[in-house]
């Protein structure tokens, strides 16, 4: 008797450790596109979706009905995204990726359609291609997407050779979320955070205004509300929640309980206890998001006006 042949239910995917720019001929560079990471399972059933953590989220994406055409036993490995004038817009995927409802889900579909960039083909004809370099697998990748032209929501991800350095420089300056250096001789590694793979982010600093903070159950503060200046403007840019330490954490819960006062210096959505102006920090952020708030932003430095001298 012959035995169906079948895919893993999952494969965890692999991750990658954060570098510097760098050039080099032995690795591919490509944009590393700002979305969620998903895979792709066509088998013998149709297709299914499944994010980094496992999760199904196939019915949270209707356009990519396209995918019946697969070759049956294919595994891709790849990022939606939303493409707004070209690059791809987080808070719009964010929005697709949380639609609960069926009837928002179809609605989000068709306001804002998302598009799969496949980087790396995992199965092919139900034959596991972990154990073969990247060029191997990008080659079987590109023949994969190339047989399903007509589907405009799958993209093949293009890369460089050797000019890492220029690439991340035109990517910072458009803004883009950063660049993936890729050992070309390197195997894949489920599940693994791997050297073969490197992130390369730009960096952004800003002195922002704290305006206010969220108290903490043991009388400190969950995070900071922040404002800086903009055209002229003091405005919200979000809050942040990571990289205090726990002596600035508890010189800043002292400072800020002290200088309370009743309403905000500038318009804010969020919910917090406001403080008087005159202390400042620095931020470590990726990116703005539509609506101006930093992208994980990272405390770096407190500023307290009256010690500035």
């Amino acid at each position: 008797m012959t035995l169906e042949k079948e895919l893993p239910a999952f494969v965890s995917p692999m991750l990658a450790r954060a570098s510097e720019p760098f050039d080099s001929d032995h690795y591919l560079f490509e944009l590393k596109w700002d979305g969620i990471r998903a895979l792709v399972f066509r088998d013998r059933d149709g297709y299914r979706i499944r994010n980094r953590h496992g999760v199904d989220i196939t019915c949270r994406y209707p356009e990519f009905e396209c995918f019946t055409g697969l070759e049956k036993g294919a595994v891709l490995d790849g990022e939606i995204v939303v493409l707004r004038d070209g690059k791809p817009d987080f808070s719009l995927l964010e929005s697709r990726d949380k639609s609960a409802s069926a009837l928002r889900q179809r609605t989000s579909a068709s306001a804002y359609r998302a598009t799969f960039i496949a980087f790396d083909q995992l199965y092919t004809r139900y034959r596991s291609l972990v154990g073969e370099t990247l060029q191997e697998r990008r080659r079987s990748l590109e023949e994969t997407v190339a047989a399903l032209s007509q589907a405009a929501r799958l993209i093949f991800s293009e890369g460089v050779v050797g000019g890492g350095v220029r690439l991340f420089d035109e990517v910072s300056r458009q803004g883009l979320e950063g660049v993936m250096a890729k050992r070309l001789g390197s195997r894949y590694h489920p599940g693994k955070r791997h050297r073969a793979w490197l992130k390369i982010k730009p960096k952004h600093r800003l002195v922002c205004s704290i305006m206010g903070f969220v108290p903490a159950a043991d009388g400190g503060f969950k995070c900071l509300v922040l404002a800086a200046e903009e055209d002229g403007e003091l405005r919200s840019v979000g809050r942040v929640t990571s990289g205090f330490t726990a002596p600035v954490r508890r010189r800043l819960s002292a400072l800020l309980w002290r200088r309370r006062r009743p309403s905000p210096l500038v318009s804010c959505p969020s919910r917090a206890r406001w403080v008087e102006p005159g202390l400042y920090c620095t931020v470590r952020y990726l990116g703005r998001t539509r609506r101006g708030s930093l992208r994980n932003p990272v405390f770096e430095r407190l500023i307290v006006e009256e010690e500035v001298g």
